[in-house]
């Protein structure tokens, strides 16, 4: 070997020693750090990668998962997420929905009850070793025997669907998360939730505020003008609005209200209502014969909520449709119903019969206003959160209560709980680089009492 190539090799490997060294001594990348909104109808989780949010799909290529449980007779394993509704059209058994409505709260018997009403399982009380209370317990019958979930149980299994996703979509482990809670959760409540994050595998960083949340994936907390902000939430089974209070990039909630029974599943429930009777008028055996057919009344309830949304589906941020929208969408009846044919809905018909519901879903935007003693015309933004707030008379409703003003509807609303919480886990690990350090002091002065 001649001199220039050894003293080609030694440079070299001078380099890769160099190299070696200074990757060395470079800071490791911080870990990845999810936002995750675990809702009572669907749940969503997103990260901050490379500069932007992205939420996160999930095994079906859906951007939220449906937060329930189906449970087969035939004893086999559970299926959580997306794939239990499907199972639950085909399969005998029993579908786990609404658990968040009960997580963390204490057992009282007549309230529990009122809660339950209507749910294909039992609530009974069971003890939480970690709150020391007796809470309500979901209990269904599986092959004949009874299996009990605490509500943060079925949480955990639609958070551990979340972080597989997540891990899929980023490569490596995920085991930090920032999480949202509802404005109205208590300390109890806001612990059962982070344990069902915990015992999914994640180190929860810190819990925000829906609202708070909301705003930060709308950009609010960067914009020196934006003082006061509604989000106006209305999802699968709540509806909540908060006033939030913006200084220095610390939101504070000033005032909240809402409906903790009042949904889109309530909108499908008067759809499904009125397809009964219309139809029941029409076929032999009438509404009774209907509600007897278990098929029938699976196919009628899948019908009400494409029909609702298909009715709301291309209204602009302001409930306003594009000129010859007809507003009319046909049902799809079940081959036991198929005399009944054709039986069309209109959107002036939705409404009529939503007509109560609608009014409700107003009454919280003047409750706020009422406690904080402000005008409509005060509040700098109005933002839209939960895929209900995607029909358009609340769209409307919303735009004449505030003499005009068009919400902000530049977010997905099912996503924009999940997006703003991956801006706050960003920030907590340095990979988003604020001028503000956005926050809320309320929240967490609380959080750190308990």
């Amino acid at each position: 070997m001649d001199t220039s190539s050894e003293i080609f090799i030694f440079i070299g490997l001078i380099c890769i020693l160099m190299a070696a060294a200074v990757q060395k001594m470079m800071p490791s990348p911080p870990p990845t750090c999810v936002g995750i909104d675990l809702g009572t109808t669907f749940s969503c989780v997103a990260v901050f990668e490379d500069g932007e949010v992205t939420v996160i799909s999930n095994r079906m290529q859906r951007s939220i998962t449906p937060s329930v449980l189906f449970a087969p007779d035939a004893g086999t394993d559970a299926i959580v997420g997306e794939g239990a509704r499907a199972a639950a059209a085909s399969a005998a058994g029993t579908l786990v929905y609404d658990a968040k409505r009960f997580i963390g709260k204490r057992y009282e018997h007549d309230k529990t009850m009122r809660e339950s009403r209507g749910l294909p399982f039992s609530v009974v009380p069971g003890p939480s070793t970690l709150r020391q209370q007796l809470e309500p317990h979901l209990e269904l019958r599986v092959g004949g025997q009874p299996l009990r979930f605490a509500p943060e149980d079925i949480g955990t299994l639609v958070v551990h669907e979340l972080k597989r996703a997540a891990e899929a979509y980023v490569g490596r482990n995920v085991d930090s998360a920032v999480l949202a809670v509802p404005v109205g959760f208590n300390a109890m409540q806001i612990n059962a939730t982070k344990q069902a994050a915990i015992a999914a595998g994640f180190t929860v960083l810190r819990t925000i505020h829906e609202p708070t949340a909301a705003a930060m994936a709308y950009g609010l907390h960067t914009r020196a003008q934006v003082h006061s902000v509604m989000v106006y939430d209305i999802g699968g089974g709540t509806l909540d609005v908060s006033l939030l209070n913006l200084n220095n990039g610390i939101f504070e909630v000033m005032a909240a209200a809402g409906d903790n029974r009042l949904g889109g599943q309530d909108f499908n429930l008067v759809l499904l209502e009125h397809l009964i009777e219309s139809i029941g008028a029409k076929v032999h055996g009438g509404v009774q014969a209907i509600r007897d057919d278990h098929e029938a009344m699976r196919v009628l309830r899948e019908e009400a909520e494409r029909v609702k949304i298909e009715l709301n589906d291309e209204a602009d941020c302001s409930g306003r449709f594009e000129e010859g929208d007809r507003g009319e969408v046909e049902v799809s009846l079940p081959p036991a119903l198929s005399s009944a044919a054709p039986v069309v809905i209109d959107r002036a018909v939705f409404e009529q019969i939503s007509g109560e519901l609608l009014k409700r879903a107003l009454k919280p935007v003047s409750t706020v206003l009422q406690r904080v003693g402000m005008r409509a015309g005060e509040v700098d933004e109005l933002v839209l959160v939960g895929g209900s707030s995607r029909m358009a008379r609340i769209r409307q409703l919303l735009r004449e209560y505030f003499d005009g003003r068009e919400p902000n509807c530049d977010v997905s609303p099912e996503e924009a709980v999940a997006h703003g919480t991956a801006i706050q886990a960003a920030i907590l690990t340095d990979r988003k680089k604020i001028a503000v350090g956005a926050t809320e002091a309320a929240l967490h002065a609380g959080a750190d009492e308990r």
